[in-house]
């Protein structure tokens, strides 16, 4: 809710104090700024002050130092021990001035030895004179090496003084920025007053117009959330502190059974049954006394009761508000009847399921059993009849025995595949890293291809997780069928794998007689073959196995064909998890 007038008048004169205070601070650390540049400018000048006036005392050394040669008069040297304590006075003072720049401290521990060589040679050329006389000294300033030693130090000086100037005039700049910064701030904060004030007034007047007309969409917006309540599908029941009723929608009395009349100032517990009843105004004292929430904010499944005195199960949700002071709950009621009893269905219809799974296993267990032992007995008595007793066969009799053999195989390989089928998603083994290459070779090396069919595998196949023994019978079901229906002369089966984003697209291709586009679909049926069973050894088992292997993968399988040119056989595997 918006504040008062008076609230919004002292909001603005806090937050225009708090600004002019945040400006006062700008100013005062610009004056600091200003003081600190105004004294590193002060030290800058010192400096360029010393070095001038070390130049110049070395100049009066040396003068005095001629002057003493030519006339012999011992008055112009004894104050030249005075100018070398100058000098070494100078030089400390810099060094301390300059301690923040590495550049002066370079060039001063230079100009110091410079200057005590400068010195040296003085004092070398003074005793030439007091012990040889003028000539001797005379040659030894024509030898002119304090000259030179002068012109070193004079071009070291005029470095540093020529640095130490750069970095007086960035202090007078810097100071000159400060200045003007100050001035900027008092000009902006005479500005901020100024208009502060005028803002303010506005801010004020809008105010007014605004709250009229909050007041008047609060008016409609109470009057749209009332029609909201009333017109709701799920049913709003709102109660006070104490547990009694304050409002009771339309959706509620359907549900319920209650009019609105009926149960408006009387306690909520009158919906529940017991023993929720009962406890119900002792939880809601404990949630005022304590703040522990079991239902509010938070929802929850609770059994109600309609004025019929029967029961259902609903779905509720507490929230909590302060309407004018008071405390009030809203909660909104869910019917999930319908919910529960789907539920109830899903169990039984999960419960059939592992029935029939269980069925499944038995029945799994009898073909096994029970059905493979007396055929394996046949297949025994057919070999053993062919073998011992078959000069007494006629042509018929051999060829019935023969077909009786090739019956025993077919229904135990039948047998075997239906095995198989049953077992995928139902038998699972651990899911493991399985490199495609090696499954394939392991395939290849059980079907063995006759001479005349070459396969050609693609390199660096993916590595892929899933059940080993599922991707060896998905690829050996798929080269079993492109190797068993080959009819060319020269055979050629090729294994390929493109890598997409999510996925790994894996493809058989063959040179065989192919498939009419009519049979696309069939070929994946249980059972279903295209050629007499007579004619070439099948169960019709094979590609419902990899249609069902890759599907439980959630992968999708196809093939591409035309009749006489081959066949090309695409299944994808999921590539997370692989590599």
């Amino acid at each position: 809710m918006k504040g008062t007038v008076e609230h919004k008048v002292l909001s603005g004169f806090a937050l225009a104090l708090a600004i002019l205070v945040g400006i006062g601070g700008l100013a005062y650390q610009s004056t600091l700024g200003f003081m600190e540049t105004s004294r590193l400018a002060a030290r800058s000048q010192e400096t360029i002050t010393a070095l001038t006036e070390i130049f110049s005392l070395l100049n009066e050394a040396e003068t005095r130092q001629r002057i003493y040669i030519i006339s012999g008069d011992a008055r112009y040297v004894t104050s030249r021990h005075a100018v070398v304590d100058r000098i070494r006075t100078l030089t400390v003072s810099m060094r301390q001035a300059t301690a923040d720049d590495p550049g002066q401290q370079k060039l001063l521990a230079e100009l110091v030895p410079r200057i005590d060589k400068r010195l040296q040679l003085l004092d070398y050329v003074l005793k030439t004179r007091q012990d040889h006389g003028f000539e001797a000294a005379r040659a030894k300033l024509l030898a002119r090496d304090g000259e030179r030693e002068m012109d070193a130090v004079h071009a070291v000086i005029g470095q540093m003084e020529a640095r130490e100037r750069a970095r007086l005039k960035g202090w007078v700049d810097m100071s000159q920025r400060n200045a003007d910064r100050m001035r900027a701030i008092f000009f902006l904060a005479l500005i901020f007053v100024s208009t502060s004030f005028g803002v303010l007034f506005l801010l004020i007047r809008r105010e007014m117009a605004e709250r009229k007309h909050a007041e008047d969409a609060l008016a409609e917006q109470s009057a749209r959330l009332a029609a909201i309540v009333e017109t709701a599908v799920d049913a709003i029941i709102v109660i006070g502190e104490r547990g009694s009723v304050d409002a009771f929608n339309p959706a509620a009395e359907r549900l319920f059974g209650y009019a609105r009349s009926e149960v408006l100032g009387k306690n909520v517990s009158l919906l529940m049954p017991s023993p929720y009843r009962e406890a119900h105004d002792g939880y809601l004292a404990h949630y005022l006394a304590t703040g522990e929430k079991r239902i509010i904010g938070l929802g929850r499944e609770v059994v109600a009761q309609r004025k019929d005195g029967t029961t259902f199960p609903i779905e509720l949700s507490v929230s909590e508000m302060r309407v004018g002071g008071r405390l009030m709950f809203t909660g909104l009621v869910h019917d999930i009847s319908v919910r529960k009893q789907a539920e109830e269905r899903q169990t039984r219809l999960i419960h059939q399921l592992e029935s029939a799974n269980e069925e499944l296993k038995s029945f799994a267990y009898v073909v096994s059993h029970d059905l493979k032992a007396p055929l394996r007995a046949i297949g025994s008595l057919a070999d053993w009849i062919s073998a011992d007793q078959a000069e007494k066969l006629d042509a018929d009799g051999k060829e019935h025995l023969r077909l009786l053999i090739q019956r025993v195989r077919r229904m135990d390989g039948l047998i075997d595949g239906i095995l198989q089928y049953s077992r995928v998603g139902r038998v699972q083994e651990a899911v493991v890293a399985v490199d495609v290459n090696e499954i394939i070779g392991e395939a290849l090396a059980m079907l063995a291809p006759p001479p005349h069919i070459r396969v050609e595998v693609a390199p660096d196949l993916p590595t892929v997780h899933a059940e080993r023994t599922r991707i060896l019978q998905l690829f050996q079901n798929l080269l079993s069928n492109a190797i068993k229906y080959l009819d060319k002369p020269e055979g050629l089966i090729r294994v390929g794998c493109v890598g997409h984003a999510q996925e790994w697209e894996f493809s058989i291709s063959d040179n065989g007689p192919g498939i009419e586009t009519r049979h696309f679909k069939r070929i994946f049926q249980l059972f279903q073959t295209l050629v007499p069973k007579d004619r070439v050894e099948s169960t019709g088992v094979g590609l419902a196995l990899v249609k069902k292997i890759v599907e439980m993968y959630g992968g999708r399988v196809w093939v591409e064909s035309q009749p006489g040119a081959g066949s090309s056989f695409f299944f994808t595997l999921p590539r997370s998890g692989t590599s």
